[in-house]
């Protein structure tokens, strides 16, 4: 089984190496400090929560070793779970944009509102099921929804991941949606 240490910058809580076994390599967030925002309140419970409990990720050894996703992720310690169901690209007054693209990026917004609410962030997300209308048509290497979570996740905090494909959605017209497993420290 090949583990992963990450090691964090003090200062802005960031992983900047990653420790593959023997394999050393440094991830160029360093030249983009000066461009990031001071953290929110819930990334910094976020951090926290790696802390207080034993949270590990990786990609054993005979698996595919995926960048968007982990295949495995394991949870030790006192913690709450905060189960997110069906979040969907859908404004607050009941509408949502046409395109997979607009929806998709909605998507991962809501997540983010919803994982706030619960005092959690992307750090804590640890499983989420994507469900794709008419997956079979959309280009492999163009799909909007994986390029989202690719970008939603932070380095080291991949969750996670299976994609479903379906011919339709609760709602007629919605594209893609997501359910979504996080965990944090218990108070």
């Amino acid at each position: 089984m090949k583990k992963t240490e990450y090691i964090y910058s003090d200062e802005m809580k960031k992983p900047l190496w990653i420790i593959n076994l023997s394999i050393v390599i440094q991830i160029s967030v360093i030249i983009l400090i000066p461009f990031v925002a001071e953290p929110t309140q819930s990334e910094l419970n976020a951090t926290n929560t790696e802390e207080m409990l034993e949270i590990e990720r990786y990609n054993p050894q005979g698996l595919s070793q995926p960048t968007g996703y982990s295949q495995v992720v394991t949870i030790k310690g006192n913690y709450k779970t905060i189960h997110l169901g069906g979040k969907a690209g859908i404004y607050a007054d009941d509408t949502f944009p046409e395109s997979l693209e607009e929806q998709s990026d909605l998507t991962f917004e809501n997540i983010r509102i919803a994982l706030e609410a619960a005092g959690a962030s992307p750090k804590d997300v640890v499983d989420i099921q994507i469900y794709i209308v008419n997956l079979d048509d959309i280009d492999f290497d163009t799909n909007p929804v994986y390029a989202d979570v690719r970008n939603f996740f932070p380095l080291g905090h991949k969750p996670t991941s299976m994609v479903i494909g379906v011919s339709a959605l609760a709602y007629p017209g919605l594209l893609v949606e997501v359910n979504v497993k996080a965990v944090i420290a218990e108070d």
